[in-house]
């Protein structure tokens, strides 16, 4: 049997995607307690530390100098954390790759890999059930482990901001902490062991 092997994939992720990356691994690994009882960090650690960067972009998108420090620093402990949470899901999961998507992570790439993924297909809008979000569904393949959800406040016509917001296992996400009534442009691009697919069409949603 071939042994799997984690990707944390966390090189040069901006803030935002940080977090969604945080979201997205505490998200694992509560559905998944039951094999991995004992996270390090704790969960609510990490639940701390994504919500101190969360209000640290925040704050730091009017502020000064000293505002910036406060979010590389909460950048760096939510980073840190991060890493920490991926060498305990890989001793866990000791090359299962199934147990390794169920901790969060992805895979690296396989020395004979499957087929990318075809790209994401009929994107749809859909009534989220909070406010200030947006509620995206979309059809993919069989062979997809991972979604990316990547959101441009510009229009990408003129000129793409695109910015990764979301990772998810499943064909929908709910993208939240969104302005109210404004529009937004999404994308979706579908992950596996042999890498990524090509970006989906684009779908233009109104934050509710």
């Amino acid at each position: 049997m071939t042994m799997a092997n984690l990707k944390k994939g966390l090189s040069h992720l901006p803030a935002g995607a940080l977090v969604a990356k945080a979201e997205h691994v505490y998200t694992q690994l509560t559905a998944h307690a039951a094999t991995f009882p004992s996270p390090n960090p704790t969960l609510a650690a990490l639940a701390q530390a994504k919500d101190e960067l969360l209000v640290a972009i925040a704050n730091a998108l009017d502020g000064g100098r000293r505002a910036h420090q406060m979010k590389r620093d909460a950048y760096s402990t939510l980073l840190a954390m991060l890493k920490h949470e991926a060498e305990y899901v890989a001793n866990v999961a000791k090359g299962d790759a199934q147990l390794i998507m169920d901790g969060g992570f992805t895979l690296r790439a396989e020395a004979t890999p499957t087929r990318i993924p075809d790209a994401p297909a009929s994107l749809e809008a859909l009534t989220p059930e909070v406010s200030n979000a947006v509620k995206i569904e979309w059809k993919g393949g069989t062979n997809v482990r991972l979604y990316q959800v990547q959101m441009s406040s510009t229009d990408p016509a003129t000129n793409a901001e695109w910015v990764t917001v979301a990772f998810a296992s499943k064909r929908k996400c709910i993208v939240p902490h969104l302005e109210p009534y404004r529009m937004y442009w999404f994308r979706v691009i579908a992950m596996n062991v042999a890498g990524e697919s090509r970006p989906s069409d684009v779908l233009l949603a109104r934050a509710s």
